[in-house]
């Protein structure tokens, strides 16, 4: 199904997916922002997650959650997620900013690693909030390898998510849904530089975490590519046969068809990562709907005219506005 309102258009200047996604990167301006309480969260393995709060300002009893979630690489601390967190709160939502294993900034254990299948650590958070804040609608957005991963959890936990009512609704942004496709087109020279910040990303949080020492890394990883990081490691470590094994069964095209809570696919047709024909291939369920954007790049969308928060990102309004549409739902509901 796909859904025709809130067409992007990009900045006159800012036209095309390279050009949106590097200009959104390069010019984060993230705003400051303090967590009000910290929620950890005991998975397997011993490791833990760390899910940052943000109440809303001012304070709004039994507020509607906004579970935010990371791409890969990034953590609380993410830009997009510190600005449209900072407009969650200011719209009466409570804002929870999502942290992978090892990912948040102080620090967390991680003995794991967590990769496009991590589907029962999104799900235990997503627990956690129901048990802290019983009754309250908790709507999940998951960007980029984030989205991948929740789709990926929709699908197969649709008995868990049932016995989880609070949780009503899901958005997921510039998701990779074959990872086959964007392994291949990160592995074009024209997407070079996303390919080489991905693994010295990843590199340097494993490096940080001890899970691997610099002999290693330079042996293993030289040529700075994600395909080989996840043959070298993630693979292996996430406990797949291989590869091919790894891309195969964590590609959220082989299973969307099941979910059932409503969800929303934002895409780009021009998103340097995610190749448009994964998108329009894709078999959706009765009860998830496409947007697809002419453009947009993979989380830019730098828009022609200022939004509703006057600062031309279109995707953080988006999000705001989904997230009310969302609420009103729940009211009828």
């Amino acid at each position: 199904m796909q859904e025709q309102d809130s067409l992007f258009e990009p900045h006159p200047l800012i036209r095309g997916g390279q050009l949106q996604t590097l200009v959104a990167y390069m010019y984060p301006s993230a705003p400051r922002l303090e967590r009000d309480q910290l929620l950890t969260v005991p998975v397997t393995g011993g490791d833990e997650l760390i899910l940052e709060i943000n109440h809303p300002r001012p304070r709004v009893e039994r507020a509607p959650i906004v579970y935010l979630l990371h791409g890969l690489g990034g953590s609380s601390a993410s830009a997009y997620k510190l600005r449209i967190a900072t407009k969650l709160i200011e719209q009466g939502f409570q804002a929870v900013r999502h942290n992978h294993r090892g990912c948040a900034p102080e620090g967390a254990k991680a003995q794991g690693i967590y990769h496009s299948g991590s589907v029962d650590d999104v799900l235990s958070g997503l627990r956690a909030l129901a048990q802290t804040w019983p009754g309250r609608p908790i709507f999940i957005v998951g960007f980029s390898l984030s989205g991948t991963i929740m789709l990926n959890m929709l699908a197969t936990r649709v008995s868990e998510l049932a016995e989880l009512p609070e949780v009503r609704a899901a958005l997921s942004v510039c998701a990779p849904l074959d990872l086959h496709a964007s392994s291949a087109a990160l592995c074009r020279w024209t997407n070079r530089h996303y390919d080489i910040y991905y693994t010295k990303t990843l590199v340097k949080q494993l490096l940080a975490l001890g899970m691997i020492d610099q002999s290693f890394a330079q042996s293993q990883f030289k040529k700075q590519s994600l395909r080989q990081f996840d043959e070298v490691f993630t693979a292996p470590r996430g406990g797949f046969a291989d590869l091919d094994d790894y891309y195969t069964r964590c590609s959220p095209v082989r299973v969307m068809a099941q979910i059932r809570l409503p969800t929303l696919i934002l895409s780009a047709a021009d998103d340097p990562i995610v190749p448009v024909n994964a998108v329009l291939s894709a078999p959706f369920s009765p009860t998830t709907t496409s947007l697809l954007q002419p453009s947009g790049g993979h989380i830019g969308f730098i828009s022609r005219q200022p939004p509703a928060f006057k600062d031309r990102r279109w995707i953080d309004a988006f999000v705001v506005k989904w997230a009310q549409k969302q609420t009103q739902l729940a009211r009828i509901l």
